[in-house]
């Protein structure tokens, strides 16, 4: 409640009271018998009704700024959320649950049958109003909510009723994700390692004869290395999702690319492909390491897939970093799904090259936590650009 709409009421009272005061004692000393009955009555009668009306305007006072209090408190709550008084009376609701429950902007007062018209919301709150918490779920707008219904209790007497509505999508696309990944990095893991055991136990038995084993040996290595690889990605991707922070200096990209370059020219030279660079000015605050394994799952990519004599473009310009070959493309269909982990529009290539298929999943997720955002344009047959836009 306001100090100036207390101070007002105060005034107002203390006039009134006066005012009675003044007519009891003229009621006393002047006016005659029985009139002087009369004026009393009128004048207790009047500071009685002065007394509610003060006492009322306090107390509605004090409803209305502690009400905006809890309604400002209530629409911080992630989810919506409903409180229906002793009467069953809507008595605060977030901005959300107004919106969830499409209620109007004046739903403060409505009975809970004028408010709510899911019966099983209905049934809920009834039970609530006999001390029982309720699960349910609700869906508006295509969207399913979990609804938790509980009795509000104070000093031991339910007074109330609660409703928190939460949205379940996200946490639900959430837990499918998770499987998915599970499922893939299950399956991922288990292909080196079947190549490994197999040609080791080959070795190990003396199955394999002596002329196999080294060749044995080496496929050995390469499948190890795959999926070292992939261990690795596994791990850089898991922290990215955690948020963990790293250290932050300035970072030359045009310096980090340079030596991508000079890392991969051995790789571009065993498939046959030119890398050309035009390098420009650009530093950004961030994690070298991060920066440089963007970079590099650029250049790789353009590598491996691109064709016998291809060239891979690699520029850096204040902002930007582009990196364009001249390879096989992407199919349109596959080009919204290319960024997701695992995914593969060629899965028989791509067990060729070795890849781990998380390598544009990483450019993505490190080129958003710099405020970045990853344009792509490709042709089947022609090539790929994938553009990254640091401007602001």
């Amino acid at each position: 409640m306001s100090k100036r709409f207390r101070s007002i009421t105060i005034i107002v009272f203390i006039i009134a009271c006066t005012l009675v005061a003044a007519m009891t004692a003229v009621a006393v000393l002047i006016v005659p018998m029985p009139w002087k009955l009369v004026a009393i009555g009128i004048a207790i009668f009047l500071g009685a009704g002065a007394l509610y009306v003060f006492t009322s305007a306090l107390m509605r006072g004090e409803k209305q700024y502690h009400g905006a209090d809890y309604a400002a408190m209530i629409d911080s709550i992630t989810g919506g959320v409903l409180v229906l008084d002793g009467n069953e009376r809507i008595y605060t609701v977030s901005e959300d649950a107004r919106n969830y429950l499409d209620l109007p902007e004046s739903a403060i007062g409505m009975s809970k049958t004028d408010a709510i018209k899911d019966p099983e919301l209905l049934r809920c709150i009834e039970r609530a109003a006999h001390g029982e918490s309720n699960l349910t779920e609700y869906t508006s707008h295509g969207v399913t909510l979990r609804v938790l219904v509980d009795p509000v209790i104070f000093s031991g007497q339910i007074v109330g009723t609660m409703l928190l509505l939460l949205d379940m999508g996200e946490q639900l696309t959430l837990q499918k994700l998770k499987r998915e990944f599970t499922a893939n990095v299950s399956h991922e893991l288990k292909t080196p390692l079947t190549s490994i055991s197999g040609y080791a136990e080959m070795i190990a038995t003396g199955l394999a004869s002596e002329k196999d084993v080294p060749e044995f040996a080496a496929r050995i290595q390469k499948e190890s290395k795959r999926l070292l690889a992939l261990i690795s990605d596994i791990i850089r991707l898991s922290s990215l999702d955690e948020g963990a922070e790293t250290e932050r200096e300035p970072v030359d990209l045009a310096e980090v690319a340079d030596e991508c370059c000079d890392v991969l020219a051995r790789s571009a030279e065993e498939h046959g492909v030119t890398i050309e660079q035009d390098l420009g000015d650009f530093v950004i605050e961030g994690s070298r390491s991060l920066l440089s394994e963007l970079i590099y799952n650029l250049i790789d990519n353009a590598i491996r897939y691109n064709k016998q004599g291809g060239k891979v473009l690699v520029k850096v310009a204040e902002g930007l970093v582009c990196v364009e070959d001249t390879g096989i493309g992407i199919p349109e269909e596959h080009i919204p799904h290319i960024f997701e982990r695992f995914y593969r529009v060629d899965k028989s290539r791509s067990k060729e090259t070795g890849g781990t298929g998380l390598g544009l999943a990483i450019v993505k997720h490190v080129t958003e936590k710099y405020g970045g955002k990853v344009l792509l344009e490709s042709k089947v047959g022609e090539g790929t650009k994938i553009t990254l836009d640091f401007s602001k």
